[in-house]
């Protein structure tokens, strides 16, 4: 099977990343696509090649003989490919600055606000690396990271973005309801759980004076995005950043429970290393963040 040019790279592409982080999951993250789309690009791929190019288990995958020997070739290749795109951009004197971002603040605040900073800085173009490793340090790859820590990142320069706040929130018919239930409000409504972010119940329990109780039923989860939709389809309360209930992102899908609010022990950060500080694009980006992102 022959598959047309640009498909050929896309594939090369997916298989470069799933073999470097051994995880279509993750290859899917950095591409900023789906995990059945990277699994679709690499089978097409294997059936343009002839061959299995990753042995797939339950929850792993693994590179084949000739996975590896086309990985060795890959690589470098699309090295070099990123390399003379780069110098075309600066031909152009077009600058190209690479960002890294947690996936949920990428996709519900980063993104939708862009517009600004292109209209800003018609001559610089962004790459966003979205993916959960990012979430607590600078990646390695980008030029500008916002992270989330309890303290700054020491190693690099490291700029406080805002203390995310959290609010109750549900689909609106199921908000209007859990109004009226006050102290028994768990009772009938299921509590979205995101798993790595759980004291943060403890804490809006502790502020908001409902109690909460190992029976209640539960919905949990391991990331935001997942706790946030389930909210948004109206199966149960999800603590969420109050940022995503702001009408220019989401009007009128999510509607808060109540005005309790309660802020994270954590904080968001611009980073980027100190060797970057003068650099147009990387000031420009700063600039930009503390006055379009703050919240």
């Amino acid at each position: 099977m022959r598959i047309p040019r640009q498909a050929l790279i896309d594939g090369l592409r997916a298989f470069s990343v799933a073999a470097r982080e051994l995880s279509f999951k993750a290859a899917a993250e950095a591409l900023f696509v789906t995990p059945s789309a990277i699994s679709h690009r690499i089978r097409d791929l294997e059936k343009h090649l002839g061959q299995r190019v990753f042995v797939r288990k339950t929850r792993a995958i693994e590179l084949t003989d000739a996975g590896r020997a086309l990985q060795s070739e890959v690589d470098p290749l699309l090295t070099g490919l990123d390399m003379a795109i780069d110098r075309a951009a600066k031909r152009s004197r077009r600058k190209i600055l690479r960002i890294a971002a947690p996936p949920f603040l990428a996709t519900e605040l980063l993104i939708p606000r862009l517009a600004s900073f292109f209209a800003l800085q018609p001559r610089i173009d962004v790459e966003i690396q979205a993916n959960e490793a990012v979430l607590e340090e600078h990646h390695a790859r980008a030029d500008v990271s916002i992270v989330m820590a309890s303290q700054p990142p020491g190693e690099h320069v490291a700029t406080e973005l805002f203390r995310p706040r959290f609010v109750a929130a549900t689909a609106r018919s199921v908000a209007i309801v859990a109004k009226e239930a006050g102290q028994r409000l768990f009772e009938t409504h299921r509590r979205v759980v995101y798993r790595p972010r759980a004291n943060l119940w403890t804490q809006w329990s502790s502020v908001s004076g409902i109690s909460l109780a190992p029976s209640d039923m539960l919905i949990q989860v391991d990331t935001l995005p997942a706790a946030v939709s389930a909210a948004e389809r109206g199966l149960g309360i999800a603590l969420v950043p109050t940022f995503v209930c702001e009408r220019a992102l989401r009007p009128g899908r999510f509607l808060r429970i109540n005005d309790t609010e309660i802020e994270s022990d954590e904080l968001y950060y611009v980073v980027h290393r100190s060797d970057d500080r003068t650099r147009p694009e990387v000031r420009s980006f700063l600039s930009w963040a503390l006055t379009e992102l703050r919240r």
